[in-house]
């Protein structure tokens, strides 16, 4: 009976060692993969009470055709307004933007090929609240750990001249416009329509120099190579907000992993070229 005691003892302490063992090397498992997720930065993204999901879907991104899960929240002050906006791709958040002190209300993705790898890239947009509505837009390309930036507007109102201190807009009587950017030296004449101006001559005359901040962008392939050139188009001011004389375009085209501004035009209302120069 004694020997049978001592053998159970024994089975017991045993257990209870092996039971330890197993603890010990579990604890250690997860301290490890703690430490290589904070390491490499992958580490599973959390989402807080105050923070909203705008969008939510699932698209190929890399090379491997490999569907992923992308959702993008909204991390919001108690008034409602954006402090932050999270783009998480499976579980890891990949991108991390600010609203730039107030200026943006609203953010939303789009996923497009614009460099022609047959991979689409990530097109972030952010939207102003203000009636000019100017937008930010940062285009990230795909794969690895961390994401290249190949374009980036951050802050649309950088582009205008409330102030008139880089553009010039006179009315040269007769219904003809002049306006000029002192900086790159675009200077040509603007035909506005007679019948549309008829009895508004005197706020011709008052006009002053407006141009908006970015609020569109326009993504083409001109010349066929899968290459998008990016297109930022601002308004040229007019009589009022609602009247628009003529639009102001910058293009960019790719180089070496970066798109570049190479080309200020202006064209009227219809989209007629008036001028342009090499930036």
């Amino acid at each position: 009976m004694v020997i049978n005691m001592k053998k159970i003892l024994a089975s017991l302490i045993a257990f209870i060692l092996f039971i330890s063992l197993l603890s010990g090397c579990a604890a250690n498992k997860t301290t490890l993969q703690k430490k290589e997720a904070e390491s490499t930065g992958l580490e599973k993204f959390q989402a807080t009470a105050n923070m909203q999901i705008l969008q939510s879907t699932r698209e190929t991104l890399g090379s491997d055709g490999k569907t992923e899960q992308i959702i993008l929240y909204s991390e919001q002050s108690p008034n409602g307004m954006p402090q932050s906006w999270s783009l998480v791709v499976d579980d890891i958040e990949k991108i991390k933007l600010s609203p730039e002190e107030g200026l943006y209300g609203f953010a939303e993705v789009k996923f497009e090929d614009v460099d022609g790898d047959d991979i689409k890239e990530v097109l972030f947009y952010r939207q102003s609240t203000g009636s000019a509505g100017a937008r930010g837009l940062t285009i990230y390309k795909t794969g690895g750990k961390d994401w290249q930036q190949l374009f980036s507007v951050n802050d649309p109102f950088d582009f205008d001249d409330m102030e008139g201190k880089r553009y010039e807009v006179k009315y040269l009587g007769d219904y003809y416009v002049r306006f000029e950017d002192r900086q790159t030296g675009l200077k040509t004449t603007i035909a506005l329509d007679a019948e549309e101006y008829q009895g508004l001559e005197d706020m011709l005359k008052e006009i002053s120099t407006w141009v908006d901040p970015i609020a569109e962008y326009s993504l083409v392939d001109y010349d066929g190579n899968g290459v998008k050139e990016i297109i930022t188009i601002q308004r040229v001011i007019g009589i009022a907000h609602a009247d628009t004389l003529a639009f102001l375009k910058t293009t960019y085209k790719l180089e070496q992993g970066r798109y570049k501004a190479v080309t200020l035009s202006l064209t009227d209302v219809n989209d007629k070229p008036l001028a342009e120069v090499k930036l």
